[in-house]
């Protein structure tokens, strides 16, 4: 096996696009303020998408992005710890927030748990927080990853951790209505993560699917 850049993580390793450039009518999310640019396109912002917003949850839907986003709370006690249990818990918390930047944009924690030198998975942050700057959203692409195993390592440097990966399909809807949605034709993903204790804290390296 070969480390696999992660963007759109289960297309590159297995996933099949299912629809591109689906077309509809673009509409104004609740609570937002819309733009109408020349051309006549219409371009929403929601200034509740970020999470920062009082009010209830809402999931993103044709209409517009989530709205109200809870952060994820602090990780748990011990996870920068260089044991079995700390990676798990480092894993726990980075699934978290990047189920938050698929909802927000915002992928700024997420990449305190990866490596600077984890390409792949960054370049996924980068086009989604493109995605919403445009006036874009994603509906579903929520993902868990969750451990098969205990960790292992073989030179007591890099330390790998097999997760069973379970996600619903991910539209990616553009300001003018159009839609690119992924989805696996797999019932069941298997990754393989590799981490590195660095600086007082586990950092992901890479991850790629076990095939």
């Amino acid at each position: 096996m070969t480390p696999n850049a992660l963007n759109r993580r289960s297309m590159l390793t297995g996933g099949t696009l299912i629809s591109l450039g689906t077309m509809l009518t673009a509409c104004a999310p609740h609570d937002t303020t819309t733009t109408t640019p020349a051309g006549g396109a219409s371009t929403t912002n929601s200034s509740s998408s970020t999470g920062n917003s009082a009010g209830e949850y809402r999931k993103a839907d044709a209409n517009g992005p989530a709205q109200n986003v809870p952060k994820p709370n602090a990780p748990e006690d011990g996870y920068r710890e260089k044991t079995a249990d700390g990676i798990r818990k480092t894993m726990d918390a980075w699934n978290q927030w990047i189920n938050y930047g698929i909802q927000t944009g915002d992928y700024s924690k997420a990449r305190e748990f990866l490596s600077s030198t984890n390409d792949g998975e960054l370049k996924i942050y980068r086009e989604i927080e493109a995605l919403y700057r445009r006036g874009g959203w994603v509906i579903d692409g929520i993902q868990y990853f969750k451990p098969a195993g205990e960790p292992w390592t073989e030179d007591d440097q890099t330390y790998r951790l097999k997760t069973r990966h379970e996600w619903d399909k991910e539209t990616d809807v553009e300001p003018d209505g159009r839609q690119e949605t992924w989805s696996s034709d797999k019932e069941e993903e298997i990754y393989i993560f590799a981490l590195e204790h660095h600086d007082g804290r586990w950092q992901i390296l890479y991850s790629q699917i076990d095939i």
